[in-house]
C-alpha cells in the first residue's frame, strides 16, 4: 500500500464495523501505519486477536445496537466510520442489519463523525429501468438478493439527509484477501476440494470481477483523506474484464481434475457505465486497482491451500477428542458402571453379617444424587428400585404380593425419595453457582471492556499529548532551521540541511543527492556520518527508477513496500521537469513510518528546497562574476567561498573532498584542458598565490588513482593539497 497524503487535517482515527471478517492480520497493520483503528465487529483472523498487528488496533466484539457500541464512539470520537454491509462478496445481509444502519447513523450524528463511508455490493445495480402506467418510473431488479441490497442504500441515503450525515457509498465486487477463509472465492474453493465440481448459475461469457482487500483498503484511505468531497455513490471495480469462463479455466489449471459447469441463461449486466464510474472515482479519489485476483488465482489457491492443512496440535486434538464426548455421556456412563458395581457387590454382600446393617443400593443412590444432581439421582432410586423388586422375586415374593403389600413400598419409596432429594440440593447449589459465576463473568467483562477503553483513552491522551508538545516546539525549530538555511552558497546549504534533518527527525540516514542534466546519474553531495561508508558516490538512475516519476510529480516516496534496495522516505527538488536534487532517508523506525513523519520530512525538505532554489537564482544572476571570461575557472575570491564550504562539509563528516595543485598557471589553457574531464560538482578556481586548483567533491583516494590516471594522458600534472 504505496500511500501519500498532502492533507494536514487528516483524520488520526477510523471506526471499522459491520461485516469485518475479511480483514487479515497483514491488512490491518498497513491501516494502522495511517490511523488508529477501532474494529467493532466479528474478526475472523485468530492472528488478529492472538498478537494485535499494532498497538494501535483495539478490537471489540460489539455491534451498532448494543449499549457498549455507543461508549465505545463516545471514547475515541473517530473521525471517519467504514461500514461493510452484508451485501458485499455476495452476502446475504446481516441480521437485523436496517437497525444496525440506523443506530450508527444516530452514533455518528452524536459524536460529529466527519464522514461514513459504507461499503456495499455491485448487486443493487442489476436492475432494469422500467416505466409503469400508475407508479411511474422503478427500477425492476433481477433477484431478491439485488432488491434487498439496492433498499438498504436507499435507507443509507436517507438517513444521510436525515442525520446530516456525510456519506460515500462504495460499490465493491467480490472480495478477497491472503487466505481467502471468510470469503466467497474461500467457500469457492472448499466446495471444488470436497467435490471436484463448481457449477455457477452464470453464463460463461458472463463478466467477473474481484478486487483485493489491499485495493480496497488503499480506495478506503483516499475517501477517508479527502475533505472536499461531498456524498455521493461510487462503483469501484478492479478494471479487468474477466468472464466465468476464463475464471473457470484458471480453476482448473489450479484444482486437478476439476468440472466447472456454466448455466445458460442470458447476459447480466448492472445499471452503469463502466467506463464513466472509472472515471469518476479516479477524478474524485485518485483510485485505480492494481490487483488482478483472476490472473494470481494459482498463488491464491496455494496460500488457502497452505492455510487449510496445517497441522493440528497435540492440545488441539486432545481438545477435539474431549468435545466429542458430553456432559450426560458421561453422567450416563458413570450412572450405568457404578450400577454394575453394585449389582456385582451384592451378590457377594447379602448373606454377610458384617453387611447387615449397610445397604449398598441407598449407597449408589445418594452418590448419584450428590454427584450429579436430581435427574441422575431418581434415574439411579428407579434402577435400585428394579434392582430390589428381582431381589425379591428371587426368595419367592410374587409380583401380585409385592404390588399389594403396603409392607414392601417403604425401600421403594425410600430409594427413590433419597435420589430426588439429593439430587435437587445438588441441582439447586450447581444453579446458584453457576448464576454467580455467569454474573462475576458478565462483571468481569464489563470490567475488561471498561478498562481497555480506559486504558486506550489515556494511550490516546498520552499521545495526542506528545503531539501537541512536538507542535509547539516545533515552531521554533522550523525557525532555527530557516535560518541555518539562509545561505547564497548550496554547500552550506547541504550541510546545514543535514544537520537540520538529523535533528528534527531524529534520523542519522540522511543522504542529499544532484543529479546531472540528462537525468542519468546521481551524484552524492552529502550525507550523514553513518551513511559514509555505506552509500557509493555515483547511482545510476535506473536503481531508482522505481521512485523516479513520484518525485518527479512533486510527491514525497514512501517506502511501504520496504524494499531494501529503495530509501525509506525521498523528496526531489525539480525544476524546468528536470530533478536536481534528490533527498532522502535510508532508514526509518517503525514508530517514524506514520503520516506525521512523512509530513514532517517534507516541510522541512520543502524548505531546503526554497534555499537552495533561491541560492541558485543568486549564483545565476553572479554568474558572468563569478569566472574568468570564457572559461570555467572561479576566481580567486568565490573559489574561496566554495572551499570553506567544502571544508565545513568534510569537518562535519557529511561530505568529502579533494584539494589539487595544478602544476600549469595558464587559465586559458587549463581551461581547454580540463573541458569534458571533470564532473558537473567539481569545482576549478584560482587561487590567491595565482595558481590554479582543482576541488573534487566526493572523491576518496581510490577516485583519485582512476582520475590521475586521465589527467596524465591529457598532460596535467597537479599536487595533493588536502583531504589524502
Amino acid at each position: 500500500m504505496n500511500h501519500k497524503s498532502s492533507n494536514p487535517d487528516q483524520p488520526s482515527c477510523v471506526l471499522l464495523c459491520g461485516r469485518v471478517d475479511l480483514f487479515d492480520y497483514d491488512t490491518l497493520k498497513q491501516i494502522a501505519q495511517y490511523y488508529n483503528v477501532i474494529i467493532s465487529g466479528n474478526v475472523v483472523d485468530d492472528e488478529v486477536l492472538v498478537r494485535k498487528p499494532s498497538k494501535k488496533i483495539h478490537v471489540f466484539n460489539e455491534d451498532p445496537t448494543q449499549e457498549n457500541f455507543a461508549r465505545i464512539m463516545y471514547s475515541y470520537s473517530p473521525d471517519t466510520v467504514w461500514y461493510f454491509t452484508g451485501y458485499i462478496d455476495g452476502g446475504e445481509g446481516l441480521t437485523n442489519e436496517n437497525k444496525m444502519l440506523e443506530a450508527l447513523f444516530e452514533a455518528c450524528s452524536v459524536n460529529e463523525v466527519s464522514k461514513l463511508v459504507v461499503i456495499s455490493s455491485v448487486n443493487s445495480l442489476l436492475y432494469k429501468s422500467a416505466d409503469g402506467r400508475k407508479t411511474g418510473f422503478f427500477k425492476d431488479y433481477k433477484n431478491e438478493r439485488a432488491y434487498d441490497c439496492g433498499a438498504l442504500e436507499d435507507l443509507i441515503r436517507y438517513n444521510s439527509i436525515r442525520k446530516n450525515v456525510k456519506t460515500v457509498i462504495l460499490r465493491t465486487s467480490h472480495i478477497a484477501n491472503r487466505a481467502n477463509e471468510a470469503t466467497y472465492l474461500g467457500n469457492l474453493y472448499n466446495t471444488a476440494l470436497n467435490t471436484r465440481k463448481v457449477d455457477f448459475p452464470y453464463n460463461e461469457n458472463q463478466l467477473v470481477d474481484f478486487m483485493t482487500v489491499r485495493d480496497l483498503c488503499e480506495l478506503l484511505i483516499s475517501v477517508t483523506e479527502e475533505t472536499m468531497d461531498v456524498s455521493g455513490s461510487y462503483t469501484a471495480l478492479s478494471g479487468y474484464r474477466h468472464t466465468y469462463g476464463e475464471f473457470g479455466e484458471e480453476l482448473k489449471k489450479s484444482i486437478e481434475g476439476l468440472n466447472v459447469t456454466y448455466d445458460k441463461q442470458g447476459l447480466l449486466d448492472y445499471a452503469i457505465n463502466r467506463k464513466e464510474e472509472e472515471r469518476r472515482i479516479r477524478e474524485n479519489y485518485g483510485f485505480i486497482a492494481a490487483d488482478d485476483v483472476v490472473a494470481d488465482l494459482d498463488s491464491s489457491y496455494g496460500r488457502y491451500r497452505k492455510k487449510q492443512i496445517r497441522k493440528k496440535s497435540v492440545q488441539e486434538r486432545l481438545k477435539e477428542l474431549a468435545g466429542r464426548f458430553s456432559q450426560k455421556l458421561l453422567k450416563l456412563t458413570e450412572l450405568i458402571l457404578l450400577f454394575v458395581v453394585v449389582q456385582y457387590l451384592l451378590r457377594y454382600t447379602t448373606d454377610t453379617v458384617f453387611f447387615k446393617y449397610v445397604d449398598l443400593r441407598l449407597f449408589y443412590v445418594v452418590i448419584m444424587g450428590v454427584a450429579h444432581g436430581m435427574v441422575p439421582g431418581v434415574l439411579a432410586g428407579l434402577l435400585e428400585c428394579a434392582s430390589l423388586a428381582v431381589s425379591y422375586w428371587n426368595t419367592g415374593v410374587s409380583s401380585t404380593m409385592l404390588f399389594y403389600n403396603v409392607d414392601f413400598w417403604l425401600p421403594f419409596a425410600i430409594y427413590i425419595m433419597t435420589g430426588a432429594i439429593t439430587g435437587y440440593m445438588t441441582s439447586t447449589k450447581d444453579q446458584k453457582q453457576a448464576f454467580a459465576e455467569e454474573e462475576v463473568a458478565t462483571l468481569q467483562e464489563k470490567y475488561m471492556f471498561l478498562n481497555s477503553v480506559y486504558m486506550s483513552v489515556i494511550d490516546n491522551k498520552e499521545e495526542y499529548k506528545k503531539q501537541i508538545l512536538g507542535y509547539q516546539d516545533s515552531f521554533g525549530k522550523i525557525f532555527d532551521a530557516v535560518q541555518k538555511l539562509d545561505s547564497s552558497v548550496p554547500s552550506d546549504i547541504f550541510v546545514n540541511g543535514i544537520s537540520t534533518l538529523e535533528r528534527i527527525l531524529e534520523n542519522h540516514s540522511v543522504a542529499i543527492y544532484s543529479m546531472d542534466e540528462y537525468q542519468k546519474y546521481l551524484r552524492l553531495t552529502a550525507c550523514s556520518k553513518e551513511m559514509a561508508v555505506k552509500l557509493t558516490n555515483s547511482v545510476s538512475i535506473e536503481d531508482f527508477r522505481a521512485i523516479y516519476d513520484t518525485l518527479l510529480s512533486g510527491e514525497t516516496f514512501k517506502n511501504t513496500e520496504f524494499n531494501d534496495e529503495l530509501p525509506m522516505y525521498a523528496y526531489a527538488v525539480t525544476e524546468g521537469g528536470k530533478i536536481r536534487l534528490m533527498i532522502t532517508l535510508f532508514d526509518a523506525d517503525t514508530e517514524q513510518m506514520n503520516l506525521y513523519y512523512m509530513n514532517l520530512f517534507t516541510i522541512l525538505c520543502s524548505l531546503i528546497r526554497v534555499s537552495f532554489m533561491r541560492a541558485l537564482e543568486y549564483q545565476e544572476a553572479i554568474e558572468d562574476e563569478k569566472y574568468y571570461p570564457g572559461t570555467q575557472i572561479l576566481i580567486p575570491e568565490f573559489f574561496k567561498t566554495e572551499l570553506l564550504a567544502q571544508r565545513k562539509m568534510a569537518e562535519a563528516g557529511v561530505a568529502s573532498c579533494i584539494l589539487l595543485k595544478l602544476d600549469d598557471d595558464e587559465i586559458g589553457e587549463v581551461d581547454e584542458k580540463m573541458r569534458g574531464l571533470i564532473r558537473h560538482s567539481d569545482l576549478l578556481g584560482r587561487g590567491e598565490d595565482g595558481c590554479n586548483y582543482l576541488l573534487l567533491t566526493q572523491t576518496t583516494a581510490d577516485i583519485l588513482d582512476i582520475v590521475g590516471k586521465r589527467f596524465k594522458g591529457k598532460g596535467i600534472g597537479y599536487t595533493v593539497m588536502e583531504g589524502m
